[in-house]
């Protein structure tokens, strides 16, 4: 037998071990999952199907939400796993503006993220429509002091402000107002009166 031939052979062998080393866990994953989600699975189910299908991304995406309703809890550890999987699952499939978000919300809390914490806020304007459903959150993340002085943030605040004035959202918008610090409001207060000078003095008023 010719020896490209047997070569071919051999190639051809090494990439259907390979393929079945990956596809094997998707199925095992896979009907793990059907298995499991007929009630509220626990993290720990969830993240055995993450970790059996490591290449999907809404593995580690649903992995990293049961671990955030525990991080919400106050729990460092759940924490910590939340920040894991919420990196591996927005590695393999950035598309998901509200899972960027609660990073974002991660990263608020921790000093040792700052220099992280304006792509991350970034990120949930990128992936997320212009009349998204977080963009008061989304807002309070831009305007927050957690991160350094961004000229890219500020003017995706002020388009939020301009959107939130426009779709009739003023009490969201008077929510992040009062939540904020007094530098965040002086922002917010300008913004506004650019494009409605008459809102101005409403947004202190409990909405």
């Amino acid at each position: 037998m010719p020896y490209d031939v047997v070569w071919q052979r051999y190639l051809m062998a090494v990439l259907a071990l390979l393929l079945a080393a990956i596809a094997l866990p998707m199925a095992a994953a896979e009907a793990l999952r059907a298995a499991t989600h007929q009630s509220a699975p626990a993290p720990e189910t969830v993240r055995a199907e993450a970790m059996l299908g490591w290449l999907r991304g809404d593995l580690w995406g649903a992995y990293a939400l049961a671990e955030a309703e525990r991080a919400d809890a106050g729990a460092d550890a759940a924490r910590q796993a939340f920040r894991r999987a919420a990196e591996k699952a927005l590695s393999l499939a950035p598309y998901r503006p509200q899972l960027w978000l609660r990073l974002a919300k991660l990263y608020e809390s921790d000093p040792r993220r700052a220099t992280q914490f304006n792509a991350v806020v970034k990120m949930v304007y990128y992936t997320a429509p212009a009349d998204d459903a977080g963009m008061a959150d989304r807002l309070q993340m831009a305007l927050s002091a957690a991160g350094s002085p961004d000229e890219e943030l500020d003017e995706f605040a002020r388009s939020d402000v301009r959107a939130m004035i426009a779709h009739g959202r003023l009490s969201e918008l008077s929510a992040v107002y009062r939540s904020l610090g007094a530098g965040a409001r002086v922002f917010i207060e300008h913004a506004v009166k650019s494009i409605r000078p008459d809102l101005a003095s409403s947004l202190a008023a409990p909405g």
